[in-house]
């Protein structure tokens, strides 16, 4: 990283300043017009007083920091203890420094909380969107004065101190979003939450249900890894929520430490970072950068295994990490198949230069083997889990995401993701992206064009895949199926930063990581992180435990005269909740995945269960056969509505709505209500809006 001084520091700095204040100050006049706002008779008056002073304080000092003439303010901004402080002052000022820290940790939430910033709040005086205007004007100024506490606290530069500030912030906020679902909710929080842990129970299906069934079909190494907590029996479901909070954490954080190990150097950085903590630095930032991403945990283990294991040093250990990493690929994801081999390739890459080799042939024999070799273990373990999961009559349901259709109007601002899949991802990997091209554009002759197109060539080749796969119905609400890009970019482009890139002629340095690039990297995260950051949701215990009486007692009754599906809730037959015999077909998430790559055979099977009425009862969410012209994963709503709802209405009346399983923070949204269904009586009368064919 380019050397970074005190001027820069605070240029960049203030340029940030600027922009904050006036995004928020133009935000800010929009509303005022639309309220009809008289400014001269309001309180509000006063922030655009603050605005305009920080946005010409900001352009003034930039000004006098360029012209190299404000030494003795950039020394006043140093803000330290004097070097003859006695020891008590500076213990004092230290543990000043770290409450004030920390405070300003918990006072950014305190502040959202309170003011319910992003809430809708009914019968309030306050205007919503002034306050949320004014309340991450505030968080930006919290920002900077709790990177003036840090660095008070651990006598460094503001450049670490900035740094330091926003991955701690990121790091803390994220655990806490993520720790909330560790929960003693009987239900599932949210409409696939807790069928994960149904699916990781079947590795254990005999033990746990008295029969066996088949194994998952989608994701097994994900509930591979989910059916841990299985070994040790009397588990509930709170036990199953903490162990998948710690595989999120723990294998992000291997990744993420991994990556650091392989690519950083210690030793003392450019901007004064003791060699200590570069390495942690950096792998908080690579932690955030994965789970904003959302890079799952079961394929961190493609991403950690070759990072460790890979080396030109140890040639067999660095082909067993290739085909381990690509058998895991092979019962993960499809799109994941050739990763861990370009992964271990782009390793090679960056630090194996081609004059070491003498002709371009003897260089790429190993990535050509390890290409080879990694993407026919990824085939064979694919091929081989398949008859022994159990379901080799319903072998397409392992081809879903190639029958599924394609929503590309998802790759831009839509209403299931706001952002849109193309402006995200470029600007979550944006800094690492402008990384890479400095480093390329800059030093194009220190590496051979061989592996410069290599690696960019593995990139675009992700990149296009992401945006393929992002687009099949049931994506597209988030970046997580630009995983193996973002993986693959974080790779290459920590590699350039922590200078660790061979070039053809020995040691180079880089110098590719700007500091008002790598500045905006350490924000991206934070920015959004805080918008996403709620109290922990309570919950009506004497609610939930009515409810669970009533679909115990009506599930157990109705199972005395034949099977009870539960299409929806199935943990609770899982951890003996409920005890009814397991109907291991229909679960709604291989179902509705069914649905969407319109399997015939497999919804055949399911229309005809339904007709001859196998099933005793069906415990399953509201249905309904309305069909959506926009809104939020409307085309997910109408294909259920059109290819599952129907057919289950025809055959099957709700007699109860058991509840409305819903945290209190969110009690008005009356969407997630458990029906219990039973055999119909009568003639189903279907709605125009029906689909045609149904109840034939």
């Amino acid at each position: 990283m380019r050397k970074v001084t005190a001027a820069t520091f605070w240029q960049t700095i203030f340029t940030f300043t600027f922009i904050v204040n006036l995004v928020i100050l133009i935000w800010s006049i929009f509303r005022w017009t639309e309220l009809k706002v008289i400014m001269w008779r309001s309180v509000w008056v006063i922030p655009l007083i603050l605005y305009l002073a920080a946005l010409a304080g900001c352009v003034g000092l930039f000004i006098w920091i360029r012209k190299g003439n404000a030494n003795r303010l950039l020394n006043f901004l140093e803000i330290s203890l004097p070097a003859e402080a006695k020891a008590a002052s500076t213990i004092f000022w230290k543990i000043t420094a770290w409450i004030a820290f920390f405070g300003i940790v918990l006072l950014i939430p305190t502040l959202k909380f309170f003011f319910r910033i992003g809430e809708v709040v009914k019968k309030s005086t306050q205007d919503p969107v002034l306050t949320t205007i004014v309340f991450y004007w505030v968080v930006w100024w919290l920002i900077l004065a709790a990177a003036g506490a840090l660095k008070l606290a651990v006598k460094t530069s503001w450049g670490a101190s900035f740094a330091g500030t926003l991955i701690s912030l990121g790091v803390i906020y994220e655990i806490f979003m993520r720790s909330q679902m560790v929960s003693t909710y009987p239900f599932s929080m949210g409409w696939s939450e807790a069928s994960r842990f149904y699916y990781g129970s079947l590795y254990f299906a005999r033990s746990i249900y008295g029969v066996q069934v088949p194994l998952p079909s989608l994701h097994p190494s994900r509930y591979l890894l989910q059916a841990v907590p299985f070994l040790f029996s009397g588990l509930g479901l709170t036990a199953h929520r903490f162990w998948q909070f710690f595989l999120w954490m723990g294998l992000s954080a291997t990744t993420a430490i991994s990556l650091a190990w392989r690519a950083t150097s210690s030793g003392e950085s450019p901007e004064g970072v003791s060699g200590k903590w570069i390495k942690p630095l950096f792998a908080g930032w690579i932690f955030l950068y994965l789970l904003r991403v959302g890079v799952y945990y079961h394929l961190e283990v493609m991403v950690f295994v070759p990072l460790l294991f890979v080396s030109t040093k140890h040639p067999w250990r660095s082909l067993a990490a290739v085909i381990f990493a690509s058998c895991w690929a092979g019962i993960s994801r499809v799109n994941w198949f050739p990763v861990p081999a370009m992964i271990a390739v782009a390793l090679y890459l960056l630090e194996e230069p081609v004059s070491a080799y003498g002709t371009v042939w003897k260089y790429l024999a190993r990535p050509a083997t390890w290409g080879v070799v990694g993407l026919i273990s990824a085939l064979a373990s694919q091929a081989a889990y398949i008859p022994l999961s159990g379901n080799a009559n319903n072998a397409q349901a392992f081809a879903s995401s190639f029958t599924s259709p394609k929503l590309w109007d998802r790759l831009w601002p839509n209403d299931s993701y706001p952002l849109g899949i193309v402006p995200a991802i470029l600007i979550v990997s944006g800094p690492l992206i402008v990384t890479l091209l400095l480093a390329c554009l800059g030093k194009f002759k220190s590496l051979h064009p061989l592996r410069w197109g290599g690696l960019w060539g593995m990139l675009l080749l992700l990149f296009a895949g992401g945006l393929v796969v992002s687009v099949k119905i049931g994506g597209g609400g988030d970046l997580h199926n630009m995983d193996a890009f973002a993986v693959l970019l974080a790779v290459i482009a920590a590699h350039f930063i922590g200078e660790k890139v061979r070039s053809e002629t020995g040691h180079q340095d880089w110098l590719a990581l700007t500091w008002p690039n790598a500045a905006t990297g350490l924000l991206i995260p934070l920015v959004f992180i805080i918008p996403l950051l709620s109290p922990m949701q309570k919950f009506n215990q004497d609610t939930n435990k009515q409810a669970f009486a009533l679909l115990k007692d009506m599930s157990e009754k109705a199972s005395q005269t034949g099977p009870v599906l539960f299409i929806n809730e199935r943990h609770l037959v899982t951890f003996h909740e409920i005890k009814v015999p397991l109907v291991p077909e229909y679960e709604a998430v291989t179902l509705m995945e069914m649905a969407m790559s319109n399997n015939e055979a497999y919804l055949h099977q399911f229309y005809n269960d339904l007709k001859d009425h196998r099933f005793a009862a069906i415990v399953t969410g509201k249905q309904n056969v309305g069909i959506k012209e926009e809104g939020a994963f409307a085309e997910e709503n109408n294909i259920w509505n059109s290819r599952v709802s129907p057919y289950i209405l025809c055959y099957y009346e709700p007699v109860t709505i058991v509840s409305s399983p819903e945290p209190l923070t969110y009690i008005e949204a009356d969407e997630s209500r458990i029906e219990f269904y039973l055999p119909r009586t009568s003639p189903y009368v279907a709605p125009v809006s029906a689909p045609s064919g149904v109840c034939p």
